[in-house]
């Protein structure tokens, strides 16, 4: 169990760096294209520039999630939503580090 919270943790605490370039490659989108920090949906961008990770993420949220929700997700503003996500990544990892330490 010790490992698993480990290996959690450090996950959480490295994709840090991949979540800040996502964040700054969408803000990147919003300074040189017509899109606004509002309109630039998560599907949007990943449709469009980064199609790959887009192909492979949406059929999986609508096979894994309810219908609204996965719609819900990929209609929110994907810059305050991968800011979000990496905050809390980032928060949770340094948060369940120690504890996986000490057990």
């Amino acid at each position: 169990m010790k490992r698993l919270l480990l290996a959690i943790a450090y996950i959480s605490i490295w994709s840090t760096p991949i979540q800040v370039g996502f964040v700054l490659g969408a803000v990147g989108v919003v300074f040189t294209t017509d899109a606004t920090l509002l309109s630039l949906s998560n599907d949007a961008f990943l449709g469009k520039y980064v199609p790959f990770l887009h192909a492979l993420l949406k059929p999986f949220t609508y096979a894994v999630l309810p219908d609204p929700f996965a719609t819900f997700i990929w209609s929110l503003p994907v810059v305050f939503h991968a800011s979000l996500k990496a905050i809390v990544g980032t928060l949770f990892g340094l948060w369940l580090l120690p504890i996986a330490k000490s057990m």
